[in-house]
């Protein structure tokens, strides 16, 4: 039985590299032209990094939060709250999938680097 499963295996490995290969090949032409999930910034691990400054610039810089504690409840406060939720949303769920799903470890570490410091913020803003 063991023979059976071993020459099965084998003759299956060639074609297992093959498609490897390819997927390797289809992955590194689509992460060059799109980036990591469609976003352009996430072309290279690092880019976790600049994913998150945007994230926080754009939570701080447009003053989302002073502007929704501010206000009277309304439409313009969902609006808002909705920004608020896309920026610090998209690098979570960015991080999150590709620290349980992606093959390149130095990804993994970088969306790692990028949930903790996401966190932190939300948790220093809160």
């Amino acid at each position: 039985m063991s023979t059976l499963i071993r020459r099965a295996a084998s003759s299956l490995h060639p074609m297992f590299l093959h498609n490897q290969c390819n997927l390797e090949r289809i992955r590194s032409r689509h992460l060059h032209t799109s980036g990591l999930y469609g976003f352009d910034l996430l072309k290279t691990p690092k880019g976790f990094q600049r994913f998150v400054d945007e994230a926080i610039e754009r939570v701080q810089s447009t003053e989302l939060v002073s502007y929704v504690s501010g206000m009277p409840s309304s439409a313009e406060i969902i609006k808002a709250m909705d920004e608020i939720s896309d920026a610090v949303c998209s690098v979570i769920d960015s991080a999150e999938l590709c620290r349980h799903t992606h093959p390149d470890r130095e990804f993994v570490e970088e969306a790692n680097k990028a949930s903790l410091r996401i966190n932190e913020y939300l948790h220093v803003r809160g």
